[in-house]
């Protein structure tokens, strides 16, 4: 089942979380949930159903949505709505941010496994393109990758933290620096830190035979600078390599 971005809000420490894709965001969702539920509730479950309480939120996680208040995917705008200024407001704001070259190419892989499971004839559809449209190998991940910056690979999620082109958010966990941007979460809304308790959720989809370098070309190098200026002005990132 492929699990979804959702959101937390914990009236117990009074913060609320935005979820962004492929942030380590729900190894941080579920460091962070039982904040949202009254003590000894909470046990992990990689999908969960939309849960509210006097203590806090929890989105849906899972892959329909339809007919939930709380749900996958919701914009900072959507959940300052519900909430009401008030909390939205008073409550601290955080989310999870990575460096876009980086970004890409973990939504890469993950876009190619989708394919393979919903269908392997769309996977073998987008493998058909790459030599038709570039002259490329359809064999070759690194090809692929590149045909699909060009035609597909622009996935955002300045919603999560920008309400009308403003940033809502308080502080930003840098996937690069991810124990460390939990723990001054934890310090600021007086949570316990403890590092053996975050869970490295979702990994094994992206293979390790490469770096990020291997996988830009001048053409593609361009395009995520132009893409991506924003992000990569608004949270200091360089090209990385």
């Amino acid at each position: 089942m492929r699990l979804l971005k959702t959101m937390l809000v914990s009236h117990r420490k009074q913060f609320i979380y935005t979820k962004t894709g492929k942030t380590g965001g729900t190894s941080i969702e579920s460091y962070f949930e039982p904040s949202c539920m009254p003590d000894n509730e909470w046990s992990f479950s990689h999908a969960r159903d939309e849960y509210v309480n006097s203590t806090g939120i929890i989105g849906y996680r899972g892959n329909n949505s339809k007919g939930k208040k709380w749900y996958n995917h919701m914009s900072a705008k959507e959940i300052k709505v519900i909430l009401g200024n008030y909390i939205w407001d008073k409550y601290f704001k955080f989310c999870a941010i990575r460096h876009p070259f980086d970004k890409l190419i973990s939504e890469f892989y993950f876009f190619e496994n989708s394919l393979n499971k919903s269908s392997l004839l769309n996977l073998n559809f987008f493998k058909f393109r790459i030599p038709l449209l570039l002259g490329g190998n359809s064999n070759n991940e690194i090809d692929r990758f590149r045909y699909w910056v060009l035609k597909y690979g622009y996935p955002s999620d300045r919603d999560k933290y920008l309400i009308d082109g403003k940033v809502c958010i308080d502080y930003f966990i840098k996937y690069e620096n991810f124990k460390d941007g939990i723990q001054h979460v934890c310090s600021i809304l007086g949570i316990d830190f403890a590092s053996e308790h975050i869970r490295r959720l979702k990994s094994g989809i992206r293979p390790s035979n490469y770096s990020i370098k291997d996988y830009y070309d001048t053409k593609t190098i361009e395009i995520v600078l132009e893409r991506y200026e924003f992000e990569m002005e608004l949270f200091g990132y360089d090209i990385p390599f």
